[in-house]
Parts: structure tokens; C-alpha cells; sequence
């Protein structure tokens, strides 16, 4: 499922922003980015993602927030004269003077102090706060989340509901194939200048093979109850993966009905659920 979260994490030397994404994916794949510093930060927030999402492409991203403002001071005077004192030492260790300083190397070095970047702390100091900002994004991706899936509930509940009209219709259509069969058979009989009662044992032993050959009921009853359970585990969180099963099971027993299936009627049917099927399919493997 897709979902999208954003935090800042106001340390006392910098100020960063976490940004968590997540793309469909039938299983969990997580990926954190962040400063080069912090090595220890790639597990720890992928145990923190992985404790609270269960399916999706994740990607986390810790970066320096955009400053809203630059210092007041154009030039760091401080920063620019401690660099030349170091210049000046470098220098005079090598026999070569630098004093007095021109204008060109004074800006060089003002120009090189700034904009640096503030050093980082240590992850193992802040990493209950950068915890506290990673759960404030995955707050919001989950929102989203929750959001999507109520769509798609309301989708799937709709093709569940079609589902079931059209097995009853399988029922219908099927409950007349052994009369039709009956009355093709003696006609084919008749055609051929061979009359048999509709009582005779020949026939009756042949519509009772008929009828158990292409008797769907069992079938009919699981599809049922599968529909059933799949309507009752939409209403519960972290069910993607029982969904899943249960798909299967649909198209198991919808299978099973079009190899048995008598009646032309049962055979659209079937064709028609197993496309509702496969377009369940194609949600589920997305849903939470």
C-alpha cells in the first residue's frame, strides 16, 4: 500500500527532516538513507519500520532540513581568522610568508567557512529522538494507509457481492442439467429408432451418473463459506496475507465447478467469477 510521512528532528546543532515512503509490494522491503556518520542508524530504524508495516517497498530518508533563514553574519570573522592563523603556521613551516594577508586569500578563506555544515552528535545520543520523528512519519503513512484501505475494502465487498449472485446462478442453471440431460438423451434415442421408458433402469442408472458427475454442491457450499470469511477478515487489521489464501481457495473451487459444469449458463458464470477473482487478486496483494 502507498503512504507518505514527514518529520523534523530539531537536534541542537542542526535540524533534519525524516521522510518515509512506501510503494505496493507484496512483501516488505526496507531501505534507510541517512548521514554517513550515523552507521548505526540503517538497522535500528528497520527494526522500527519493520515493527509497524508489514507489506510495501519502504524507503527512509534522514537529511538536513532546508533553513528557513541564513545568520545574520554574511562573513564568520572568527572562523575566517582562526583559518589564517593555521595558513600562516602551514606556511611559515615550509619558509614562505603570507603576511600581510592579500584580499584574494582573505575571501578564499571566508568563502570556505561559509555555509559549513554543524557537526552531527553521535546517533547513540539522539536516538530517542530521531526514534520519536521516525514514529511521527510512520504515523502518517499509516493514516494514509488506513485510508486506502477502506477504499479498497469497499471495493472488494462489491465484487464479494457479485460474486454471490452469480453462484446462485451456477446453482440455478445446474439444477435443471439433469432434466435437460434426460430429455437429450431419449430424443437422441428416439432418432435413433430405439424407444426406452423414462423408467427404465438403463436410463435412471444414467442420470444418476450424470447427476453425480456433475453435482457441484460441495463445491458450491466451500465457495460460500469462503466468500463468508473473506467478507469477515476484510473488518480486521493485518489481514493481507489470510486474504491471500483464501483467493486461493475461491479460485480452487471455482475451478473445480467449471470442470463439472453441465450447462452452458454455469460455464459463463464461471468465467465471470474467475475474472472478479483475479481482479480480488490484484488488490489483495496490495492490502495490509
Amino acid at each position: 500500500m502507498t503512504g507518505f510521512g514527514r518529520a523534523e528532528l530539531n537536534l541542537p546543532s542542526v535540524r533534519l527532516s525524516v521522510e518515509i515512503a512506501s510503494v505496493n509490494q507484496k512483501n516488505l522491503q526496507v531501505s534507510v538513507y541517512g548521514p554517513e556518520i550515523w552507521s548505526g542508524l540503517e538497522a535500528v530504524a528497520s527494526g522500527w519500520i519493520r515493527a509497524r508495516l508489514q507489506r510495501g517497498k519502504v524507503t527512509a530518508r534522514v537529511t538536513q532540513a532546508s533553513q528557513a533563514a541564513v545568520t545574520d553574519k554574511l562573513w564568520d570573522a572568527e572562523a575566517t581568522k582562526r583559518s589564517f592563523k593555521e595558513l600562516e603556521h602551514l606556511a611559515e613551516s615550509m619558509g614562505v610568508s603570507c603576511v600581510p594577508p592579500s584580499l584574494d586569500l582573505v575571501l578564499k578563506l571566508a568563502e570556505s567557512r561559509r555555509g559549513n555544515q554543524p557537526a552531527l552528535p553521535a546517533f547513540a545520543d539522539v536516538e530517542s529522538e530521531v526514534r520519536l520523528a521516525f514514529d511521527a512519519a510512520l504515523n502518517a503513512i499509516l493514516k494514509m494507509r488506513a485510508e486506502e484501505g477502506r477504499a479498497l475494502s469497499l471495493d472488494l465487498q462489491s465484487r464479494l457481492d457479485a460474486i454471490q449472485k452469480k453462484v446462485l446462478g451456477m446453482m440455478d442453471a445446474e439444477r435443471l442439467g439433469p432434466v435437460r440431460h434426460r430429455d437429450a438423451m431419449l430424443k437422441r434415442l428416439q432418432e435413433a429408432g430405439l424407444t426406452l421408458d423414462v423408467a427404465d433402469d438403463r436410463v435412471l442408472k444414467e442420470l444418476a451418473l450424470f447427476a453425480d458427475r456433475s453435482d457441484i454442491t460441495e463445491e458450491i457450499v466451500r465457495l460460500k463459506s469462503h466468500v463468508s470469511q473473506f467478507k469477515a477478515e476484510l473488518e480486521t487489521p493485518n489481514c493481507g496475507r489470510k486474504l491471500d489464501f483464501l483467493v486461493q481457495e475461491l479460485l480452487r473451487e471455482v475451478n473445480t465447478i467449471g470442470s463439472k459444469a453441465s450447462e452452458i449458463m454455469t460455464t459463463k458464470l464461471v468465467l465471470e467469477v474467475k475474472t472478479e477473482i483475479e481482479r480480488i487478486r490484484e488488490q489483495v496483494q496490495n492490502l495490509e
